[in-house]
């Protein structure tokens, strides 16, 4: 029910929906000062995969922010958006963004792997990589940008995008804070006993 009631009723775990939800929820880092977009998205994988495709080769904040938003208030769920069966409507909601053939094959591709899985013994499991989970639509960037927004391990990598890289200083240092204060509250809590 969980699963339904997040990403709607085309969800289609095979054996295992422990593992088909908690494969595909999100751990999202603390905001930032940076307000970068992946932000607005973070809490959901399929919402922040679809967003750093569509945001992808756009300069425009604006342009990117109106799109994307407004393609999540047409299609909430990944199983809204298998369920429209009129591509020029998709398209009239990302126009802005160009390149739609593409952007439209890679959303497709991002949805039904996050809803469908993969085909095997571990099929529930959802993964991103770029290797043997390589999801259309999902490069470096994107890959990076999941890794970090939705898994938490901005503090741990050293990403090629200069956005990104400074999202992951800002995160490093945080983590860096919150470990410290553990350190004092424990140190703290010694000399007190």
């Amino acid at each position: 029910k969980e699963a339904q009631r997040r990403w709607g009723f085309r969800v289609c775990a095979k054996k295992d929906w422990k593992k088909f939800v908690l494969s595909r929820m999100s751990s999202p880092p603390p905001p930032s000062p940076l307000d970068l977009l992946q932000e607005y998205f973070c809490t959901d994988v399929w919402q922040l995969l679809c967003c750093v495709n569509l945001m992808s080769r756009v300069s425009s904040w604006d342009t990117k922010h109106r799109c994307i938003s407004n393609f999540f208030k047409s299609y909430p769920t990944p199983s809204a958006f298998l369920d429209e069966d009129d591509p020029c409507k998709v398209k009239e909601v990302i126009r802005s963004l160009g390149l739609f053939d593409d952007r439209y094959a890679s959303l497709a591709a991002i949805t039904q792997a996050f809803l469908i899985g993969k085909d095997g013994e571990d099929g529930d499991k959802f993964e991103v990589d770029l290797k043997e989970n390589k999801v259309r639509g999902i490069g470096k960037f994107g890959f990076q940008s999941y890794a970090i927004f939705c898994k938490d391990v901005g503090a741990t990598i050293r990403p090629d995008d200069k956005t990104l890289a400074s999202f992951c200083r800002w995160r490093k240092s945080e983590k860096e804070k919150e470990e410290s204060g553990k350190i004092n509250d424990h140190s703290d809590s010694a000399r007190k006993d």
